[in-house]
């Protein structure tokens, strides 16, 4: 499934590119959070500092004023977990469906605009663009040289993205970067940053209210399974090794506070295909949990792409998968079953989920 034709929720005004101070330094006008001039600040600095890393780099796009109060008025870190936890739950466009997930659709959003628009100043994420991709997704199009340039732009071009639509804003929109010398990046000239701050935040079924910004979790309703049979396999740690298959990490540097962890399953099938068609599919369960058993993410998906193996030329079939979650150490449980002859497969391994700083990361 491709990274760049996703649809997502477009959110609040963005901040220009270089500020004078920091985001979560600024109360959100018209939400008054605390009756103390600086109680938002106070908060901000007793919190341990990944969580400060969450609000300040990954909720900052799409948190709204009511989000980010209740958030700061939170006691320990369990209830803010919670919070994180429900904080994606309510953005799911259907939330008890495993077959789309919104928050792992952002952050592959956040990881290609740092690959795409990073510079030795700034994050991708940071830049103007890089913001805008996280927010709206990728343009319809992009126009290289809309013919408009001035002063120190003149000899590069004026970069236009085009929208088919954006809620708040309207059809058929364009927004303009300008490209500045003293900071070797295009920007948003005011006109443009004005007419993005029209957007309007998490359009669509996504009301805030005080109701569902609550932290009990436990009694929404849980996803809907499809693979019972195999989510039985982990859930009763059965060895079944049938079905041989191997795994493959790779992790991408997103947030100081979220790592994306790219999971590459490959499954041998020496008569995967039948008249250069793929004969054979193979249902997968992947779960990823904590040392302590604290389920973080649920995953189903079907290894039907048939592709030929480098070493021998033998068929093997793939599936990939992405998950966001902290830096740290967790369990990476995967079941599969040939859904012709029932023959099934469980892969059970540790996963260690690198740090920013150290996948080479520094802004």
């Amino acid at each position: 499934m491709s990274i760049f034709h996703f649809t997502t929720r477009p959110a609040l005004l963005l901040f220009p590119l270089f500020c004078a101070e920091p985001f979560l330094a600024q109360e959100k006008p018209p939400h008054a959070c605390f009756e103390q001039p600086n109680g938002a600040k106070e908060a901000i600095r007793r919190l341990p500092e990944s969580v400060r890393y969450w609000l300040a780099e990954d909720a900052i796009y799409i948190i709204t004023p009511e989000e980010r109060c209740a958030f700061l008025h939170l006691g320990n870190d369990p209830e803010r977990e919670q919070f994180i936890e429900q904080f994606w739950y309510r953005r799911s466009v259907d939330p008890i469906s495993l077959d789309y997930d919104f928050k792992t659709e952002f952050y592959r959003r956040v990881v290609f605009a740092n690959e795409k628009y990073g510079s030795k100043l700034l994050a991708g994420r940071k830049t103007d663009r890089g913001r805008l991709y996280v927010i709206f997704g990728p343009p319809e199009s992009v126009d290289g040289n809309s013919g408009r340039s001035t002063g120190a732009a003149a000899s590069h071009p004026i970069e236009t993205w085009h929208y088919h639509y954006i809620k708040g804003i309207g059809e058929n929109v364009q927004i303009h970067f300008e490209y500045m010398t003293r900071y070797d990046d295009y920007v948003l000239p005011d006109a443009d940053r004005d007419l993005v701050g029209q957007a309007e935040p998490n359009p669509g079924p996504f009301p805030v209210t005080p109701e569902n910004i609550g932290l009990h979790i436990g009694s929404e309703r849980p996803p809907k399974i499809r693979f019972k049979d195999l989510e039985a396999l982990l859930v009763s740690r059965m060895v079944r090794n049938e079905v041989k298959f191997s795994q493959q990490i790779e992790y991408s540097a997103a947030t100081h506070a979220t790592t994306l962890v790219r999971i590459h399953i490959q499954i041998p099938c020496e008569t995967c295909t039948r008249d250069g068609q793929t004969a054979a599919e193979y249902p997968l369960f992947v779960r990823v949990s904590k040392p302590s058993g604290w389920v973080v993410a649920t995953a189903e998906l079907v290894a039907d792409v048939a592709i030929h193996d480098k070493s021998d030329s033998k068929l093997t079939l793939t599936a990939h998968l992405d998950v966001p979650v902290a830096p740290g150490t967790y369990q990476l449980a995967i079941a599969t079953k040939n859904a012709t002859t029932g023959d099934a497969g469980v892969l059970r391994t540790q996963i260690d989920v690198p740090t920013y700083e150290s996948l080479g990361t520094k802004n």
